[in-house]
């Protein structure tokens, strides 16, 4: 297994091991300029940095394999205030995840379709409907498995938050250290191998 300290820079061998395909084949995926890298001056030896490789293969939508364990980890958080929303970022970005908010479902959207976020955090203050019609949105638009949160109050009965297919709920109030390193484990379990 490849660690980021040893390799930071990958071989066309090391590609083709990771991709599972030919060296020619990362080849012409170079050559073609579809995966960035350069060349060693003096000979015709390709060299590409790890994190344009991830790139690459997640714009391909190819499972990162040994990678993803060095791969940045997105969320979504939906519906929070802009107060707690600045503490939580703060958590997740030290446990590796990096997360953008939205405040609407039209900002939900463009923001699945720009960092295809494997956890999507919904705060119940959001409405249930708009939830439904989000969970549904990304599901749809995300070609891997999309892990959910639900943050719930005690005032939130609805059938929708207590059983709408969450893979876990926090209740008001809640740990945001505990919110982020849950919600980086959901990550985890989301990504493609």
């Amino acid at each position: 297994m490849l660690r980021s300290a040893d390799h930071s820079i990958l071989t066309t061998g090391d590609v083709a091991r990771i991709c599972q395909v030919a060296p020619r084949t990362v080849g012409k995926w170079f050559d073609s300029g579809r995966l960035k890298g350069y060349r060693v001056p003096g000979s015709q030896d390709r060299r590409i940095p790890r994190d344009n490789l991830i790139e690459f293969m997640r714009a391909h939508r190819m499972p990162l394999g040994e990678l993803a364990d060095d791969a940045e980890r997105h969320a979504l958080v939906i519906g929070l205030p802009e107060t707690e929303w600045e503490a939580l970022q703060a958590e997740l970005a030290a446990v590796g995840v990096s997360a953008k908010r939205a405040a609407s479902l039209f900002e939900a959207g463009i923001v699945v379709a720009e960092s295809e976020p494997e956890c999507v955090v919904i705060d119940s203050r959001f409405g249930a409907g708009d939830a439904a019609r989000v969970l549904r949105a990304v599901k749809g638009l995300k070609a891997g498995p999309v892990r959910t949160i639900a943050l719930v109050g005690d005032e939130d009965g609805n059938d929708f938050w207590m059983s709408g297919g969450f893979d876990d709920r926090f209740r008001r109030p809640f740990d945001l250290a505990l919110l982020a390193v849950r919600t980086r484990s959901l990550t985890e379990t989301a990504r493609p191998r």
